[in-house]
């Protein structure tokens, strides 16, 4: 039996510990956030007006004895913790206003808010505080296959690999941080062996290419579909095409302790997506809808050496006139059944003709 105590505590107190790192407000198993501007915009009113709202759930952690402190972490309450944040730094208005717009009654009544907090006695690296927080979160957003893969193979370095080149976690704080600074992602369960590693490499066009290209809507990539996507194509270079994702969960298992590969992987990886990004397409291009880019990445990758060498003019040129003379067979194998292994060996077939051969 888990103990635990219910308390109220101001909600500048709990803002200052969350900006001096003493509570984690994205631990390893909270999923992306997910609240949209509106629901962030309700639930500021609902503080504004005095209302109550939901406790928010902390395991208090354990106690580091040359510091003597504890570091807490958020098992349930991310998205309004989140929200609160974001209108304190003037992100966003409510009624018109930012929050450093609010008259200083009002502003302190705001920060006086009594937040109700439920403490559980558990360390923050407890195997328990993962089933508390899927169970507290059921009758929400369901989670989805991937956030399930997410939180189950955490520590899986193949998972590790594909969460780092989608920059779901992050080892070296930004000294540019604004004031107000939401801790990274703290996760026991990643080796320290593998946070060595990861600081003695550079994940750059990767990132940039599935971020900010337009390939994932920002809904899809609060849902990971970026990382289902990312494993998928790890997947594939380290092996071949295969149906959907029936292979992720085996290289899951299977480099759960040790991704041979991964240096390999993320140097072809790095490099193709960087000749992608020099191809200059235009957002919402044909070939940075998912299915296109999978095939664009996956080929760019396997065969990087020859693709480095190839004129960007002349790529690009090809694939216009590609697009604008698609046969039938590689739009529908783009369109529909896009993830079976016959449609990736397609269109991998028709692009490696006209583009390496």
């Amino acid at each position: 039996m888990i103990k635990y105590q219910v308390r109220s505590k101001e909600l500048i107190d709990v803002v200052n510990e969350i900006k001096s790192r003493r509570l984690i407000m994205s631990p390893y198993f909270q999923r992306n956030l997910v609240w949209r501007q509106i629901h962030k915009i309700d639930f500021i009113k609902t503080i504004l007006l005095g209302y109550p709202f939901p406790q928010i759930f902390i395991a208090k952690g354990s106690i580091d004895l040359n510091t003597m402190s504890t570091t807490s972490c958020i098992v349930d309450g991310q998205q309004r913790m989140n929200a609160i944040i974001e209108y304190v730094k003037g992100e966003f208005k409510v009624e018109g206003k930012t929050f450093g717009e609010l008259d200083p009654n009002i502003k302190e009544a705001f920060l006086k808010y009594q937040v109700p907090i439920i403490d559980l006695d558990i360390n923050n690296d407890a195997p328990e505080i993962i089933e508390i927080f899927q169970r507290l979160n059921r009758t929400f957003y369901s989670l989805s296959a991937i956030e399930k893969l997410s939180t189950e193979y955490a520590p899986s370095e193949f998972m590790l690999l594909a969460k780092l080149l989608t920059n779901e976690i992050k080892f070296n704080k930004d000294d540019e941080d604004d004031d107000i600074d939401i801790p990274l992602q703290f996760d026991p369960t990643i080796p320290n062996s593998f946070i060595e590693w990861s600081k003695s490499v550079k994940v750059k066009h990767y990132n940039e290419l599935i971020l900010n290209e337009g390939i994932f809507t920002p809904y899809e990539l609060t849902r990971q579909v970026h990382l289902m996507f990312t494993l998928n194509i790890l997947a594939t270079f380290t092996g071949d095409f295969y149906n959907r994702n029936e292979f992720v969960t085996r290289y899951l298992n299977e480099y759960s302790e040790s991704y041979e590969k991964k240096n390999l992987a993320l140097e072809c990886l790095e490099r193709a997506a960087n000749k992608i990004l020099k191809l200059k397409l235009k957002k919402k291009s044909y070939w940075l809808n998912k299915a296109n880019a999978f095939s664009l990445i996956s080929l760019f990758a396997k065969n990087i050496d020859v693709v480095e060498k190839l004129d960007e003019k002349s790529l690009k040129e090809k694939l216009d006139n590609f697009e604008n003379n698609t046969p039938a067979d590689y739009k529908l194998a783009a369109k529909e059944a896009v993830n079976n292994k016959r449609e990736r060996l397609l269109r991998n077939q028709y692009l490696k003709s006209i583009l390496l051969e």
